[in-house]
């Protein structure tokens, strides 16, 4: 694998890390929902999860070229037992897209695991931003992450957690089971991406 990584381009590393990716779901899958694919299927949907990642980042990189490359932005480690999982969401408004990613470290800064997700419609910001939180938490406890902290760039979205703020909104119902899943556990917790 490490060879893999030296001596191949770019797209080749992506498709077999996406390969490996869906066979390591496919296996939890397996033992957690009884649920198995065949290898044609795991192959089939990795292939298009690194489609739809390339598409993503092709889109982002056609909207982002008048925006500065340099950031100010500095990340900070969390606790030593802890990940830190920085998520958030993209809109495609021409496309009728929302997408989302998010990416735990540990507290020395290395990559522990990441994913990227797409909802085929477009989502409000404040919902976005709620939705991939979710999904954020929803893969850490897949994945067995115990001790994390999410960080968020959406002020909204933070304060109505942690003001646990009810209405009948789709936003605000994001926001219930995302409150659900901190009270489920002691080791969650939520902080503004500055």
């Amino acid at each position: 694998m490490f060879a893999l990584c030296r001596n191949e381009d770019y797209a080749t590393i992506g498709r077999v890390a996406m390969l490996l990716w869906s066979i390591w779901h496919n296996r939890n899958d397996k033992i957690w929902n009884d649920n198995v694919r065949s290898p044609n299927q795991i192959g089939r949907a990795a292939f298009d999860q690194w489609n739809e990642w390339i598409a993503v980042h092709k889109l982002r990189g056609n909207d982002d070229h008048d925006v500065p490359l340099v950031s100010t932005i500095r990340w900070e480690k969390p606790r030593i037992g802890w990940l830190k999982c920085n998520v958030d969401a993209a809109f495609f408004v021409d496309a009728g897209r929302t997408a989302m990613g998010a990416c735990f470290r540990n507290n020395a800064g290395e990559f522990m695991a990441g994913f990227t997700q797409w909802q085929q419609l477009t989502l409000s910001t404040e919902e976005g931003e709620a939705w991939a939180l979710l999904q954020a938490m929803n893969e850490a406890k897949s994945r067995g992450f115990e001790s994390v902290q999410f960080e968020s760039d959406s002020q909204v979205l933070v304060d109505a957690i942690r003001t646990k703020r009810r209405g009948n909104s789709e936003f605000l119902s994001i926001v219930d089971e995302i409150i659900l899943v901190i009270f489920m556990s002691s080791e969650i917790e939520i902080w503004l991406e500055y």
